[in-house]
Protein backbone atom coordinates (compact mmCIF):
# COMPACT_ATOMS: atom_id res chain seq x y z
CA UNK A 1 0.00 0.00 0.00
CA UNK A 2 2.78 2.43 0.94
CA UNK A 3 4.70 1.55 -2.23
CA UNK A 4 1.67 2.31 -4.40
CA UNK A 5 1.12 5.61 -2.63
CA UNK A 6 4.75 6.67 -3.06
CA UNK A 7 4.78 5.68 -6.73
CA UNK A 8 1.55 7.56 -7.31
CA UNK A 9 2.82 10.74 -5.66
CA UNK A 10 6.14 10.57 -7.55
CA UNK A 11 4.33 10.25 -10.88
CA UNK A 12 1.98 13.12 -10.06
CA UNK A 13 4.97 15.32 -9.20
CA UNK A 14 6.78 14.23 -12.36
CA UNK A 15 3.65 14.99 -14.38
CA UNK A 16 3.46 18.46 -12.87
CA UNK A 17 7.06 19.10 -13.95
CA UNK A 18 6.49 17.96 -17.54
CA UNK A 19 5.21 20.31 -20.19
CA UNK A 20 4.40 17.84 -22.97
CA UNK A 21 1.61 15.34 -23.52
CA UNK A 22 3.55 12.96 -21.26
CA UNK A 23 2.24 15.03 -18.34
CA UNK A 24 -1.19 13.43 -18.70
CA UNK A 25 0.31 9.96 -19.00
CA UNK A 26 2.15 10.50 -15.72
CA UNK A 27 -1.00 11.93 -14.13
CA UNK A 28 -3.07 8.97 -15.29
CA UNK A 29 -0.68 6.30 -14.06
CA UNK A 30 -0.08 8.21 -10.84
CA UNK A 31 -3.83 8.45 -10.21
CA UNK A 32 -4.18 4.72 -10.84
CA UNK A 33 -1.53 3.93 -8.23
CA UNK A 34 -3.09 6.33 -5.73
CA UNK A 35 -6.52 4.79 -6.23
CA UNK A 36 -4.97 1.36 -5.71
CA UNK A 37 -3.41 2.51 -2.43
CA UNK A 38 -6.72 4.04 -1.34
CA UNK A 39 -8.53 0.81 -2.21
CA UNK A 40 -6.09 -1.24 -0.13
CA UNK A 41 -6.49 1.13 2.81
CA UNK A 42 -10.29 0.95 2.57
CA UNK A 43 -10.19 -2.85 2.42
CA UNK A 44 -7.90 -3.12 5.45
CA UNK A 45 -10.10 -0.84 7.58
CA UNK A 46 -13.64 -1.45 6.28
CA UNK A 47 -13.85 -3.71 3.24
CA UNK A 48 -12.65 -6.94 4.82
CA UNK A 49 -15.15 -6.57 7.67
CA UNK A 50 -18.02 -6.15 5.24
CA UNK A 51 -16.78 -9.02 3.08
CA UNK A 52 -16.74 -11.47 5.99
CA UNK A 53 -20.31 -10.54 6.91
CA UNK A 54 -21.48 -10.96 3.31
CA UNK A 55 -19.94 -14.43 3.24
CA UNK A 56 -21.54 -15.48 6.51
CA UNK A 57 -24.89 -14.04 5.40
CA UNK A 58 -24.98 -16.69 2.65
CA UNK A 59 -25.14 -19.40 5.32
CA UNK A 60 -28.11 -20.35 7.47
CA UNK A 61 -27.50 -20.07 11.21
CA UNK A 62 -29.29 -21.64 14.17
CA UNK A 63 -26.83 -20.28 16.72
CA UNK A 64 -25.55 -23.57 18.13
CA UNK A 65 -23.26 -24.71 15.30
CA UNK A 66 -19.75 -26.05 15.65
CA UNK A 67 -17.69 -24.01 13.16
CA UNK A 68 -14.23 -24.54 11.65
CA UNK A 69 -12.26 -21.64 10.18
CA UNK A 70 -9.53 -23.00 7.90
CA UNK A 71 -6.46 -20.76 7.60
CA UNK A 72 -7.77 -18.30 10.16
CA UNK A 73 -4.86 -15.82 10.17
CA UNK A 74 -5.56 -13.31 12.93
CA UNK A 75 -9.12 -14.57 13.41
CA UNK A 76 -11.12 -12.18 11.24
CA UNK A 77 -13.62 -14.80 10.05
CA UNK A 78 -13.52 -17.00 13.15
CA UNK A 79 -14.50 -14.10 15.39
CA UNK A 80 -17.35 -13.05 13.12
CA UNK A 81 -18.61 -16.64 13.08
CA UNK A 82 -18.43 -16.75 16.88
CA UNK A 83 -20.86 -13.84 17.02
CA UNK A 84 -23.29 -15.95 14.95
CA UNK A 85 -23.17 -18.94 17.32
CA UNK A 86 -23.87 -17.74 20.89
CA UNK A 87 -24.63 -21.36 21.86
CA UNK A 88 -21.98 -22.92 19.64
CA UNK A 89 -18.22 -22.89 19.20
CA UNK A 90 -15.51 -22.05 16.67
CA UNK A 91 -12.20 -23.78 16.09
CA UNK A 92 -9.65 -21.69 14.18
CA UNK A 93 -6.77 -23.52 12.49
CA UNK A 94 -3.67 -22.29 10.69
CA UNK A 95 -0.12 -23.43 10.02
CA UNK A 96 1.25 -20.34 11.84
CA UNK A 97 4.17 -19.64 9.55
CA UNK A 98 6.68 -17.71 11.73
CA UNK A 99 8.15 -15.97 8.68
CA UNK A 100 4.83 -14.54 7.46
CA UNK A 101 5.02 -10.75 7.09
CA UNK A 102 1.46 -10.33 8.38
CA UNK A 103 2.53 -11.30 11.89
CA UNK A 104 -0.16 -13.98 12.19
CA UNK A 105 0.11 -15.82 15.50
CA UNK A 106 -2.18 -18.14 17.40
CA UNK A 107 -2.28 -15.81 20.40
CA UNK A 108 -3.38 -12.90 18.18
CA UNK A 109 -6.60 -14.79 17.45
CA UNK A 110 -7.36 -15.17 21.14
CA UNK A 111 -6.47 -11.54 21.84
CA UNK A 112 -8.81 -10.34 19.10
CA UNK A 113 -11.55 -12.69 20.32
CA UNK A 114 -11.20 -11.26 23.82
CA UNK A 115 -11.53 -7.73 22.46
CA UNK A 116 -14.78 -8.72 20.72
CA UNK A 117 -16.11 -10.63 23.73
CA UNK A 118 -16.25 -14.09 22.14
CA UNK A 119 -13.08 -15.72 23.51
CA UNK A 120 -15.17 -18.21 25.50
CA UNK A 121 -16.25 -19.91 22.28
CA UNK A 122 -13.13 -19.61 20.11
CA UNK A 123 -10.39 -22.25 20.20
CA UNK A 124 -7.13 -22.17 18.25
CA UNK A 125 -5.31 -25.22 16.86
CA UNK A 126 -2.40 -25.94 14.57
CA UNK A 127 -3.72 -27.39 11.33
CA UNK A 128 -3.00 -27.67 7.63
CA UNK A 129 -5.87 -27.09 5.19
CA UNK A 130 -4.72 -30.16 3.23
CA UNK A 131 -4.76 -32.47 6.25
CA UNK A 132 -7.17 -31.25 8.90
CA UNK A 133 -6.59 -32.81 12.36
CA UNK A 134 -10.25 -33.72 12.95
CA UNK A 135 -12.42 -36.82 12.55
CA UNK A 136 -14.99 -37.16 9.78
CA UNK A 137 -18.27 -35.27 10.25
CA UNK A 138 -17.01 -33.03 13.07
CA UNK A 139 -18.44 -29.65 12.07
CA UNK A 140 -21.72 -28.01 11.09
CA UNK A 141 -19.98 -25.19 9.20
CA UNK A 142 -16.59 -24.81 7.52
CA UNK A 143 -15.42 -21.36 6.39
CA UNK A 144 -12.26 -20.01 4.84
CA UNK A 145 -11.10 -16.56 3.80
CA UNK A 146 -8.49 -16.06 1.02
CA UNK A 147 -6.69 -19.35 1.67
CA UNK A 148 -7.30 -21.24 -1.59
CA UNK A 149 -4.93 -19.07 -3.63
CA UNK A 150 -2.18 -19.57 -1.04
CA UNK A 151 -1.94 -23.26 -1.95
CA UNK A 152 0.62 -23.61 -4.70
CA UNK A 153 -0.57 -26.66 -6.64
CA UNK A 154 -3.86 -27.81 -8.14
CA UNK A 155 -3.53 -31.02 -6.13
CA UNK A 156 -3.22 -29.08 -2.85
CA UNK A 157 -6.30 -26.99 -3.61
CA UNK A 158 -8.32 -30.09 -4.45
CA UNK A 159 -7.14 -31.69 -1.24
CA UNK A 160 -8.32 -28.68 0.74
CA UNK A 161 -11.85 -29.06 -0.64
CA UNK A 162 -11.79 -32.80 0.05
CA UNK A 163 -10.79 -32.18 3.64
CA UNK A 164 -13.46 -29.50 4.10
CA UNK A 165 -16.10 -31.92 2.81
CA UNK A 166 -14.77 -34.76 4.95
CA UNK A 167 -15.01 -32.91 8.29
CA UNK A 168 -18.50 -31.56 7.56
CA UNK A 169 -21.50 -33.30 9.04
CA UNK A 170 -24.38 -34.34 6.73
CA UNK A 171 -26.27 -31.16 5.80
CA UNK A 172 -23.25 -29.15 6.93
CA UNK A 173 -22.48 -25.87 5.20
CA UNK A 174 -19.36 -24.42 3.62
CA UNK A 175 -18.42 -20.83 2.79
CA UNK A 176 -15.18 -19.93 1.01
CA UNK A 177 -14.06 -16.61 -0.45
CA UNK A 178 -11.16 -15.99 -2.84
CA UNK A 179 -10.28 -14.21 -6.07
CA UNK A 180 -8.92 -17.14 -8.10
CA UNK A 181 -9.49 -20.89 -8.38
CA UNK A 182 -13.10 -20.62 -7.15
CA UNK A 183 -14.44 -22.48 -10.19
CA UNK A 184 -12.12 -25.33 -9.32
CA UNK A 185 -13.52 -25.31 -5.78
CA UNK A 186 -17.05 -25.89 -7.07
CA UNK A 187 -15.88 -28.76 -9.28
CA UNK A 188 -13.84 -30.35 -6.49
CA UNK A 189 -16.72 -30.15 -4.02
CA UNK A 190 -19.03 -31.75 -6.56
CA UNK A 191 -16.65 -34.73 -6.73
CA UNK A 192 -17.03 -35.01 -2.95
CA UNK A 193 -20.81 -35.19 -3.20
CA UNK A 194 -21.45 -31.61 -2.14
CA UNK A 195 -23.86 -29.18 -3.75
CA UNK A 196 -22.17 -25.82 -4.17
CA UNK A 197 -22.34 -22.65 -6.22
CA UNK A 198 -20.11 -19.70 -6.97
CA UNK A 199 -21.53 -16.33 -5.93
CA UNK A 200 -20.14 -13.01 -7.13
CA UNK A 201 -19.32 -10.63 -4.31
CA UNK A 202 -21.38 -7.43 -3.97
CA UNK A 203 -21.98 -5.62 -7.29
CA UNK A 204 -20.02 -2.44 -6.52
CA UNK A 205 -17.17 -4.09 -4.64
CA UNK A 206 -16.82 -6.74 -7.37
CA UNK A 207 -16.51 -4.29 -10.26
CA UNK A 208 -14.55 -1.58 -8.45
CA UNK A 209 -11.95 -4.17 -7.44
CA UNK A 210 -11.87 -5.60 -10.97
CA UNK A 211 -11.36 -2.15 -12.52
CA UNK A 212 -8.57 -1.20 -10.10
CA UNK A 213 -6.81 -4.48 -10.83
CA UNK A 214 -7.39 -4.44 -14.61
CA UNK A 215 -9.68 -7.44 -14.35
CA UNK A 216 -7.12 -9.69 -12.65
CA UNK A 217 -8.95 -9.76 -9.30
CA UNK A 218 -12.63 -10.69 -9.11
CA UNK A 219 -13.78 -11.87 -5.73
CA UNK A 220 -16.19 -14.81 -5.60
CA UNK A 221 -17.73 -16.79 -2.77
CA UNK A 222 -18.23 -20.54 -2.93
CA UNK A 223 -21.22 -21.61 -0.87
CA UNK A 224 -22.01 -25.30 -0.45
CA UNK A 225 -23.96 -27.90 1.47
CA UNK A 226 -23.09 -31.51 2.19
CA UNK A 227 -25.86 -33.87 1.18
Amino acid sequence: MLTLFVLGMVLVIVGYALSSAWRWVAYGIGAYFLLGALGMLFYSKVGKLRLRERLLDHLHWRGDEKVLDVGCGRGLLAIAAAHRVPKGSVIAVDVWNPTAISGNRADSVIQNAQIEGVANRVEVKQGDARELPFPDASFDVVVSNYVVHELKSRQDRERMMQEAARVLKPNGQLGVVDFIFTNDCVNDLSKCGMESRRVRDGFLSFFITAILNLGTVKTYMVVGKKT
